[in-house]
């Protein structure tokens, strides 16, 4: 939440869409700071752990639904437009990231923003299992590309995060997370 606050104008007015949600590690902390936020994911048991802490904590400002990123234009529980699409450690999961991001954009109402938190590039060894089609984290500069090529200007890149792991390759390492924020453009 710090880095996003440090990037982003968040406003306690905003409608904003979480794409890849999981169980609310950023909705939960997210929603104590906008208006509402609609949190989707492909993962229907996520999206089920993320409604029982919302009832636990009785949160009322977030609404889940079933739905990738690039089918949630033709989703019925996804009413855009929205002031601000985020997304965390989903990026590198997507095999067209590129479509990913367009569709972000297609969400947002002119001057929205973006805000996207992923691995950097790394060394392959991140993910638990060596057989998972992910992508192994960005380069700082193709994220900024990605988000210039989908009418997206004054963006800035930092450091959101590190996290410690003994990789599955045994060693002990430190993997960082960039968050990459933009503005769309308006027409």
């Amino acid at each position: 939440m710090n880095a996003l606050e440090r990037q982003l104008p968040v406003n306690a007015g905003w409608n904003v869409l979480e794409a890849g949600a999981g169980t609310g590690l950023v909705t939960i902390p997210l929603s104590r700071k906008v208006g509402k936020i609609t949190a989707i994911d492909t993962s229907r048991e996520m999206l089920k752990e993320l409604e029982k802490k919302c009832l636990e904590s009785a949160i009322t400002n977030i609404t889940t639904c079933h739905s990738g990123i690039t089918e949630a234009l033709d989703s019925a529980c996804i009413h855009p437009p929205f002031d601000c699409v985020v997304s965390s450690m989903m990026l590198h999961h997507l095999p067209d990231t590129s479509a990913a991001v367009r569709a972000m954009a297609s969400l947002l109402s002119p001057g929205g923003y973006i805000a996207i938190a992923d691995l950097n590039s790394e060394d392959g060894f991140f993910h638990d299992d060596g057989n998972t089609d992910v992508h192994h984290g960005f380069r700082r500069s193709s994220i900024t590309a990605l988000l210039e090529n989908s009418g997206f200007s004054d963006i800035t890149t930092g450091t959101a995060a590190r996290i410690g792991k003994t990789n599955r390759a045994g060693i002990d390492k430190t993997y960082t997370v960039f968050l990459a924020t933009g503005h769309l453009c308006k027409p």
